[in-house]
């Protein structure tokens, strides 16, 4: 053969081969799409809302306190409501207080499911000064007092310890009559008697009331496990993947890790963090991570505080939600490391639309306060309410609902469980997936 015919022939063979592996590379396509630039990553959300302070640091509780008795709204809602008013009115000469004089004939109590810094009540009330840059001075409610002699209202904000208390002014004689016509009118049908337990945590009010309320089954909604991995990971394109159940797939590098299982995540991040002190809050860096990706998908509310890790537990027609699973899919938790994110877990649904209805009678009061009492661990019970049980059950056709169904739960130790059936030791089965 000659060389020059030797050499064409390379040549197409070379051509050729090109263009199969040219062909190859355009229809390849991976198990995951890559991602090459930080646009892309950033366009990955969950979907959710906006939140500020005043969104998800809300009360669980508003009572009205009158001369040794106890009262609050039946509908949680009219609670929710008067609150929203509260938030506008004008609190104005704040100043440190001995706690031992805040004693009133009739005030107000609004409770929240978690104690809080005092500074951050500057971005959910209307208060007219900077509070206590204490990051001790931790708060968990605050009390409104009717003074009839000034017709005005006295605000105070007592820390946990009770070692220190900040006083403050609403001059509104309109506040002061709007508040005063709901003491004249608490026996009417929208108010219910409370009956207080003083040997739990802390104070705790329960309605004295029968009470029936609806189980609710939904549709919802389940993030992308791609979406939620493009979150976690800046460059998603050299996470590795490896699944060892059909709903369960673990993404991973050298030193970040996401396991999504079943509906929910959990991420874990172990790189070397930034020693140095941060200026913001656990709370104010989660609220902002969070936003980045649109992650408050439902209506979250602040339900645990501390000074490295915050939670925040779904509410539906404000009450609260529990789950307690393997994933918790009523939580999203958040644990950070001067200003790095090492842990994070939550919820992958969001609940759609009513799929049915049905009534349930719940215990009656005295049960569930003849239940507590008898409890072992009555001083270390935190809060005792009313919640809706989520599990994820299959219907007929074998497609996932979400069954929300409405029960006495008592808080330990930050936990959720039922409140156990009266004269046993034992709790009330919790969970599902």
């Amino acid at each position: 053969m000659k060389l020059e015919t030797a050499k064409s022939l390379l040549l197409i063979i070379l051509i050729g081969t090109s263009l199969i592996l040219t062909f190859g590379m355009w229809n390849y396509r991976a198990e995951y799409e890559p991602l090459n630039d930080d646009e892309s990553v950033d366009k990955a959300d969950l979907g959710g809302e906006q939140k500020q302070e005043n969104d998800v640091i809300k009360p669980n509780d508003v009572v009205f306190k009158i001369n040794g008795e106890f009262y609050s709204y039946v509908d949680p809602e009219d609670s929710a409501e008067l609150f929203e008013d509260i938030q506008t009115w004008e609190i104005t000469d704040l100043q440190n207080t001995d706690a031992e004089e805040k004693t009133a004939d009739a005030e107000v109590e609004i409770i929240f499911p978690t104690g809080v810094p005092l500074s951050l009540f500057e971005n959910i009330l209307n208060i007219d000064r900077t509070l206590s840059n204490n990051m001790n001075f931790y708060v968990d409610r605050f009390y409104i007092q009717l003074q009839e002699e000034d017709q005005l209202l006295k605000v105070y904000f007592v820390s946990l310890d009770g070692d220190e208390a900040v006083e403050g002014t609403i001059h509104s004689t309109t506040n002061y009559e709007q508040l005063l016509s709901m003491f004249s009118n608490l026996t009417d049908k929208k108010f219910e008697e409370n009956y207080l337990l003083t040997e739990t945590a802390r104070n705790i009010y329960i309605p004295v009331e029968e009470k029936s309320m609806e189980s609710f089954k939904y549709t919802f909604d389940r993030t992308n496990s791609a979406d939620v991995r493009n979150i976690m990971f800046t460059r998603p394109n050299l996470v590795s993947e490896s699944k060892s159940a059909p709903e369960s797939i673990m993404y991973r590098t050298d030193d970040r890790q996401l396991n999504i299982t079943g509906h929910g995540m959990k991420f874990i991040n172990v790189a070397e963090w930034n020693k140095e002190p941060v200026d913001k809050s656990v709370f104010q860096q989660s609220l902002e991570n969070i936003n980045e990706h649109a992650g408050f998908t439902d209506d979250y509310r602040l339900d645990s505080y501390t000074n490295d890790s915050v939670t925040y537990r779904l509410y539906r027609f404000q009450y609260p939600v529990i789950n307690n699973s393997y994933m918790d899919l009523s939580t999203i938790y958040q644990r950070w490391q001067s200003d790095q994110l090492s842990e994070y877990t939550r919820s992958l649904i969001t609940l759609d639309t009513v799929a049915n209805t049905s009534s349930k009678k719940l215990r009656d009061s005295d049960e569930i306060i003849s239940s507590i009492q008898q409890s072992k661990n009555i001083a270390d019970i935190q809060d005792v309410q009313i919640g809706y049980r989520l599990t994820v059950e299959k219907d007929v056709n074998g497609e996932d609902y979400v069954l929300l169904e409405p029960d006495w739960y008592q808080r330990v130790n930050d936990s959720w469980s039922a409140v156990p059936e009266k004269n046993t030791g034992t709790q009330n089965v919790e969970g599902g997936s």
